[in-house]
């Protein structure tokens, strides 16, 4: 009896032990650097999370490896994605109310032709993020040189250097005044984007989705400049 009840403490012990350990580690957010993703959708996720008792943390991971990681369960979610490629990753799921809408542009440098055929132009170069992800179909038949970046910051800063001749970036509601920098560019297209999390998470899908749906017609939060 005595070495039954040692045991059980024991176990109890261990079971107590398991939990505080899983009260204590972070749920991590992967986010790219985008004045709208920074400004927007990680303050609107944050307030969203702690609506159902989770304290975020958010961190900053280029789109390849934050799918990577969030695929095999290294992070816990992803802030937005839109979902061409959602099929590849077993372990994604998705919120089902949409996070985002965004409008996909090709910027193109002064005085150069501003559509779809300068992707067959093998003489130029086109700076973007993420093409196997996000933008295979669009390229499929392409011979213009590509020139991945992690970063739109640095995307954009290369292209106004002239340092490449087009590049694919995307815009929100919180970043669209940026494109009056460039007046030569050519719409693409729409894409929605989706909050993503681990299928470990299943069960507060439904919880966090009305969450998300609150805080957004709450409001008030900070346009990026």
């Amino acid at each position: 009896m005595k070495h039954s009840v040692i045991v059980l403490l024991f176990l109890s012990c261990n079971l107590f032990a398991n939990v505080v350990k899983q009260e204590n580690t972070p749920f991590v957010i992967s986010y790219v650097e985008h004045k709208g993703i920074i400004h927007y959708y990680v303050p609107l996720l944050a307030k969203a999370y702690r609506k159902i008792g989770i304290e975020p943390t958010f961190e900053l991971i280029n789109d390849k490896r934050a799918l990577k990681l969030l695929d095999q369960g290294v992070i816990d979610a992803d802030t937005a994605k839109s979902l061409e490629f959602i099929d590849s990753y077993k372990n994604i799921i998705v919120v089902p109310t949409p996070i985002s809408q965004i409008d996909v542009v090709l910027l193109c440098q002064p005085k150069l032709q501003c559509d779809l055929s300068v992707f067959k132009n093998s003489n130029r170069s086109l700076g973007l993020i993420a093409a196997k992800e996000f933008y295979t179909e669009l390229l499929s038949d392409s011979t213009i040189s590509l020139i991945e970046f992690s970063s739109f910051e640095t995307l954009l800063k290369i292209f106004s250097q002239d340092k490449v001749d087009y590049a694919i970036v995307v815009f929100d509601d919180y970043t669209k005044d940026v494109l009056a920098n460039y007046p030569n560019h050519f719409f693409i297209q729409q894409k929605i984007g989706y909050h993503l999390l681990h299928k470990k998470h299943r069960a507060i899908v439904e919880q966090l989705d009305e969450a998300i749906k609150s805080v957004r017609a709450q409001g008030g939060f900070i346009k990026s400049n």
